[in-house]
Parts: C-alpha cells; structure tokens; sequence
C-alpha cells in the first residue's frame, strides 16, 4: 500500500459524464501496476466496460457512488456542492477529479441484503482514506435503506486485500464461488472468489 497522505474527498452519486473517468481508475486498480490492489498477475482483460457501468447507474437497486476530490480544508461529505462545469480538455471538471468508485446492490428479492462491486481507487490516491470514506458513505445510505448485510466477493490469493475488508469491519463466509468472468482471463486457473460480509447496524433514520 502507497504512503499517500489523506486526502479530503466529497462521496456523490455517479453520473453518465463520470463513465469515461470510472473505466480508467477501475482498469488502473485492478489491471494497471504500481497500485497495492491489482490483480493483473491474476487475471488479464479488461476489469469492466461501458455497458456494465451504464447498466448500473441505470439499475433502480443499485447504488454507485463516487469520491470527488475537494479542497484540503473540506472534509469528506455526502451532497452537493458547487463546483466548475469543465476542466481544462472540455470534459466535466467533476468528472476529472474522481478519485474512487464502488456500487451497492440491493436485492430485489432479499432487500435486507446488498452486494458491494466495482470498488476500486485511483492509484495515486490509494492508502490516503478514499476507499474508507467510500465504504462507510455506502454503509450509512444502506443502514438508513434498511439493508443489514453487505456482502463482497474477492478474488482467491489476495490474503492483503482480504485483510484490509477485515479492517472495515467484514468478516469471511464459508464456500466460495467459480470465477465470475471467462475462466480462461485467469492467469493461475482455477481460482474463485471468497465471499465476505458485514452486517450493517439499523439507522434510526430508517426506523
């Protein structure tokens, strides 16, 4: 994990004009070097596309928020904010400053019950507190849902990403689960996804 200093974030809703962002960070997470969460000695391919993210931010169960970077005297907040329309290329300025990304979705047909996906920070601001301040953003919006469990998957012989889950308050499930993608993207076939999950307090805004 990088010694990158903490660095304030604001978690909002993902939009359309943040997509082209999100395929970066998240291909840069788990596929790219130099970030403690790749899996590119484990899987190659590409981590996720267009269409998968724009299904999500369509998908009425699904949650997926973003972490924004602001201002060193802010602190990381959950709502609007005034901000500049563009950056210096035309593309939204908010866009360019993502940092972070991850959805939750709720079950239709167990709603006490959310999956966690996609949750990947940029790099160059991983270790710096946007993934926690991802997380818990996540935990308090579902709390107040009424959901009360938030279940993962992560990729079997990543023992270090595991025990950063465990730090967030996941604990690992019995079984596992095959590979949910093409099998033959697995560089150490064979490998399957342990499940972890973290049972969510109620919200006295949802009671």
């Amino acid at each position: 994990m990088t010694g990158t200093q903490f660095v304030p974030v604001r978690i909002r809703q993902a939009r359309a004009c943040d997509i082209p962002v999100l395929l970066e960070i998240v291909q840069s997470a788990y596929r790219g070097e130099g970030g403690w969460t790749t899996e590119a000695h484990l899987v190659r391919g590409h981590r996720t596309d267009e269409a998968e993210v724009r299904g999500l931010l369509e998908d009425p169960h699904a949650l997926f928020l973003v972490a924004q970077r602001q201002p060193a005297s802010g602190l990381a907040t959950l709502g609007p904010t005034r901000e500049a329309t563009t950056g210096p290329t035309g593309a939204p300025a908010a866009a360019l400053s993502v940092l972070g990304c991850c959805y939750t979705r709720r079950d239709p047909d167990e709603p006490q019950r959310a999956e966690l996906g996609l949750f990947a920070v940029s790099p160059s601001a991983q270790g710096a507190g946007v993934g926690r301040a991802l997380i818990e953003a996540h935990v308090a919006r579902r709390a107040q849902d009424g959901v009360r469990r938030i279940e993962l998957c992560v990729l079997q012989n990543r023992p270090e990403l595991r025990a950063w889950y465990e730090r967030r308050g996941f604990q690992t499930m019995e079984g596992t689960l095959p590979f949910p993608a093409d099998p033959s993207l697995l560089v150490e076939p064979g490998l399957r996804m342990e499940r972890m999950v973290r049972t969510l307090l109620p919200s006295s805004a949802g009671r």
